[in-house]
């Protein structure tokens, strides 16, 4: 795999690779709303939440808009797999996955004395998704499936997303938890040292293509990583 928009220099010669190291880790939180009385009845109430908003008319709609009106029917990592092709394509929610905008949306509700009706929280988060306040990002099953997987180290630039997070986060600030605020801020500094890199670093390392061995995997496979650009960014 590759850091997105590499793919944009596939037609060109291959060029002299380097390993770097990311990790951009997020903690999962917990139920502090006091929701529930068991941690478990949340996290289970927060998987009905994202079945509803998944299967309801107006998510399907938002898809197949984002995939056949702003062209998302391609892997952004793999731009070679493609929809058209018999692939399947999958919307990945960026920098904030679906459980951090529904448990904000909850937390919103629940400090502003708001009905907090499942259909009433589905229905913010559809209206975040349509009013482009919700960053998404196409990737293939597989490169979904490892996004969300316990490495979580693909550094999606910002720049690559659809949708407006920055807007979000300075809206729903308040309503955030700490956890989730310490993971975007961190996020929008490793993104100006990638904008750095891409604007002002000399053509002869723009062309270094940064890769980091997967531990582990027979084949060798290369996925991208955050800490590794960290590093990087550190020592230029």
């Amino acid at each position: 795999m590759r850091i997105s928009k590499i793919h944009k220099r596939l037609n060109q010669p291959k060029e002299k690779s380097e390993t770097i190291s990311v990790d951009i880790q997020v903690e999962e939180y917990y139920d502090n709303l006091d929701l529930f009385e068991d941690p478990k009845d949340f996290r289970k109430f927060l998987i009905r939440m994202k079945y509803l908003i998944r299967n309801s008319y107006e998510y399907k709609k938002f898809v197949k808009f984002m995939k056949y009106s702003k062209g998302m029917d391609y892997c952004g990592i793999h731009p070679n797999v493609k929809a058209r092709k018999g692939y399947r394509i999958e919307l990945h929610h960026t920098p904030f996955v679906l459980e951090d905008i529904v448990y904000i949306v909850i937390n919103k509700r629940l400090q502003t004395k708001e009905d907090i009706k499942m259909s009433s929280i589905a229905e913010e988060v559809m209206k975040l998704h349509f009013a482009g306040l919700v960053g998404v990002y196409p990737l293939c099953e597989t490169c979904h499936t490892y996004a969300h997987g316990e490495a979580n180290d693909l550094f999606i630039p910002l720049d690559s997303v659809w949708g407006d997070p920055k807007a979000f986060y300075d809206i729903y600030k308040e309503f955030f938890p700490d956890q989730l605020k310490t993971k975007f801020e961190n996020l929008l500094e490793v993104n100006k040292g990638y904008q750095i890199m891409q604007d002002i670093v000399p053509e002869g390392l723009i062309k270094n293509l940064i890769y980091v061995d997967n531990v582990g995997d027979d084949d060798k496979l290369s996925v991208p990583s955050s800490s590794k650009l960290i590093d990087f960014l550190n020592n230029v």
